[in-house]
């Protein structure tokens, strides 16, 4: 999210406002408590000009585990600071343009797949509806290096054949899950994925033996990650299955049991330590191969809106 960082009022910086706002609860009313209890949000300043003055922004990067905050913060920053456009970047880089009312999102614009070049259009944006400030909004740079991407340190050298997980590796928490083919309360595991909402990819697994096996590998945000593993113990209740697989957000590999339990620690992810999970079984001469003709498309609003109902009968 950008955002900001000095009333368009009063030139007053952002920081000085909080020194007072944050601690005085008529104020700060409707700011979500999450947000004030000391959690990293990788703040970045983007330095800019209007013309020759100077003029900051913040750009907020969000934990994924909190972004049911992020509207209503975004509210009281327009609120607060007397503007009413956000520039919000969603987790798959679709970015756009929020326009607030008071505390609602009134309308948006898209603007397409995030370019840095979005910082300039949004602060001329901001420039134009404003009645205080005139001119051009050109952005000079953005503190720190905010491409930096915070990943566990795994050997990355032999996962090519992963396909995307790379950029998830320590982002979500992945779980590689064997494919079955019976139904369970009369659904596929197709279907439970869908009614679950969270992107995977299909990766198959050959070995010297000859055997074949087809793993879901789900890319699982934190706020999801314990109605998955629930939705799956169910699904391999009583089933003689294969490996099922878990990395970590901080990279750690550990082979679950049916139950979803943490069975062995595997050390860090890597090629080497995932192989060996299967070397243990006597599966020699692992061969990863991703189902490149399978592509993820989200499922429909109405799968989305249904599944939580199902699911919470199928957990009870």
């Amino acid at each position: 999210m950008i955002i900001p960082s000095q009333s368009l009022e009063t030139n007053v910086d952002a920081a000085q406002i909080n020194r007072f706002t944050l601690v005085n609860k008529q104020i700060s009313q409707g700011l979500p408590y999450s947000y004030t209890t000391g959690r990293d949000w990788h703040r970045h300043c983007i330095h800019g000009t209007i013309d020759s003055k100077a003029f900051t922004m913040n750009l907020i990067c969000w934990q994924p585990d909190n972004l049911l905050d992020l509207q209503d913060i975004a509210a009281w920053y327009t609120q607060q600071y007397g503007f009413h456009h956000v520039l919000f970047i969603s987790l798959k880089g679709e970015t756009r343009v929020w326009q607030y009312e008071g505390n609602r999102i009134k309308g948006q614009t898209r603007l397409g797949v995030w370019q840095s070049e979005h910082v300039e259009t949004y602060g001329q944006m901001v420039v134009d509806n404003s009645t205080n400030l005139r001119g051009t909004y050109q952005c000079l740079s953005i503190e720190d290096d905010y491409r930096t991407v915070r990943t566990p340190h795994c050997e990355r050298t032999q996962l090519a054949d992963f396909g995307q997980l790379l950029n998830h590796l320590g982002a979500d928490h992945i779980l590689f899950v064997p494919a079955f083919t019976h139904a369970v309360h009369g659904r596929t595991m197709q279907q439970y994925l869908a009614f679950l909402d969270v992107p995977y990819d299909k990766i198959y697994h050959a070995f010297d033996s000859g055997e074949s096996i087809l793993y879901y590998v789900l890319y699982v945000r934190q706020c999801k990650l314990k109605t998955v593993l629930d939705v799956m113990a169910l699904l391999f209740e009583n089933v003689n299955i294969n490996p099922i697989i878990y990395v970590t957000q901080e990279g750690n590999l550990y082979e679950l049991g049916p139950d979803m339990a943490i069975q062995t620690n595997c050390g860090m992810f890597s090629r080497p330590n995932y192989e060996s999970i299967f070397t243990q079984y006597g599966q020699e001469g692992l061969c990863i191969q991703i189902d490149e003709d399978f592509q993820y498309n989200r499922p429909s609003m109405f799968m989305r809106m249904g599944g939580p109902t199902i699911l919470s009968r199928l957990t009870k």
